[in-house]
């Protein structure tokens, strides 16, 4: 059955604290000189009466306060004090990275979105702290432990959860990080995922990170029964790559020697100019490397002072970033427009499609400037660029922050690139409509995996007036 509902732990999941409760209590406790175990009646004690509380039988204050009293805190002054401290800290939520990201791109797949929580603390405190790291605008429904009386790993808390948004367990998926929560999950018939999970989790998928969870398999395409993506009536943008689809890169070894010589000048590099290149080489593969594995580009000026010449004074280095970039890109060759790139582009915007740019790349300026010579600028209401933006593809931000500009939803959007990897995963992660990719160069084709075909192959930038009539 089709996955509708995807129902979330709260704490250590999308959130957590600097150090966990019980390490703050505990030092507390030390600088009270008390001692921070307790005796095993003790201990299960405490177990009953934490079971009480998130039940929602014993107020957070009484259960800290008899806590505190079991380790030898008997002045009631103090354990008051002390439970104020406590409270206090509650509060003190840090986000988990890519919450809010992971969950719009869930929402924009359609699926229902609930969190389902243990707390000692009343539903409002729990709205609060999701509402502080970014999520609690993305959640349909709750299940909370202190206003239904019962806590995981109790099947009765998943199904009251279920039962506010009209699921079935086949039809419902629990993500949490807890090896007895999660198990409790699949006892009540949900599936599970696991992220930032405990060593000893079992799941039945895993996701490495919370903006990983748009890769888990079962919650891929949710909306996009590919009848709905097909309809090109409802495509209102489309969006572009740079390198390989709207221009190419051609060999011109004086002009690459001319930039590899420009650039050793404007730096003032007291040294031959290839063993200075080696240099900057094994220095690009680091930030490459960086780069790709966390999605992430560097500023011009970054990547100048920090990965390529941190041996060069910053001041010097960092004014001339821009110019640095140009050459070292000019390096490579000429960077020119296929020769159908312009008309296309002109005549997709006068069938009444707003279009749009995403692209990783290096350059902050190159680009606009060269639209600009090209007399394309007025066409794309939107250029959106890894080394501005700080995103790379295939990280579904970089797409976000694209539509958000333009204002059109994911789902009536279409990313032409030339990747199969990074732009069609990208697109999809993102909740894009569709993908194309355009293999000019019939040598140089990276083969798609099953997984990530693209929902057309072109061959010249002007197929697309082929595939996307007048609106």
């Amino acid at each position: 059955m089709t996955i509708k509902g995807i129902f979330f732990d709260a704490a250590d999941v999308f959130y957590r604290r600097p150090v966990s409760k019980e390490k703050y209590v505990s030092t507390l406790l030390q600088e009270k000189g008390l001692s921070t175990e307790l005796s095993e009646e003790d201990r299960l004690c405490q177990q009953t009466l934490r079971s009480q509380a998130t039940k929602g039988l014993l107020s957070p204050d009484a259960y800290w306060d008899q806590v505190l009293l079991m380790h030898g805190l008997t002045a009631p002054e103090e354990r008051k004090a002390l439970t104020g401290q406590i409270s206090d800290y509650s509060n003190n939520v840090l986000a988990i990275p890519g919450g809010p990201e992971a969950l719009a791109g869930l929402k924009q797949r359609g699926f229902i979105l609930g969190i389902v929580t243990d707390t000692m603390h009343p539903l409002e405190w729990k709205m609060r702290w999701l509402n502080q790291v970014g999520v609690a605008e993305f959640i349909d429904v709750v299940a909370c432990s202190t206003v239904l009386g019962a806590r995981k790993p109790d099947p009765a808390i998943y199904l009251h959860a279920l039962q506010q948004a009209g699921l079935t367990p086949t039809e419902s998926v629990f993500v949490g990080h807890d090896a007895g929560e999660l198990e409790g999950a699949r006892q009540a018939g949900l599936a599970t995922v696991a992220v930032n999970y405990d060593p000893d989790a079992k799941a039945d998928y895993y996701a490495q990170s919370l903006v990983d969870l748009l890769n888990v398999p079962i919650f891929k395409n949710h909306t996009h029964e590919r009848e709905c993506i097909m309809n090109h009536n409802n495509i209102e943008a489309i969006f572009l790559d740079i390198g390989n689809t709207l221009r190419i890169v051609v060999e011109d070894e004086p002009f690459a020697a001319q930039a590899k010589q420009q650039l050793l000048t404007l730096v003032g590099a007291q040294e031959p100019l290839e063993p200075f290149f080696e240099r900057l080489n094994v220095r690009w593969k680091a930030y490459r490397k960086w780069s790709f594995e966390n999605l992430t580009e560097a500023s011009e000026e970054e990547l100048w002072t920090r990965w390529l010449l941190p041996d060069f004074p910053t001041e010097k280095i960092a004014p001339l970033s821009g110019k640095l970039t140009r050459m070292w890109r000019d390096k490579d060759g000429r960077r020119v427009p296929r020769p159908d790139v312009k008309q296309t582009v002109i005549e997709l915007s006068q069938r009444g499609y707003t279009l749009g740019i995403i692209a990783n790349t290096i350059t902050e300026t190159e680009i606009p400037d060269w639209l600009a010579e090209d007399d394309l600028t007025d066409y794309f209401k939107a250029v959106v660029l890894s080394s501005k933006v700080q995103f790379r593809k295939p990280g579904p931000e970089i797409y976000w922050e694209a539509v958000r500009m333009i204002g059109v939803e994911p789902a009536r959007c279409v990313y032409v690139g030339d990747n199969p990897i990074r732009d069609i995963q990208g697109a999809r992660l993102a909740g894009f409509a569709m993908t194309v990719i355009l293999f000019a160069d019939e040598g140089k084709i990276r083969t798609p995996s099953d997984e990530i075909q693209p929902d057309r192959v072109i061959h010249a930038c002007s197929e697309l007036l082929d595939i996307f009539p007048a609106r």
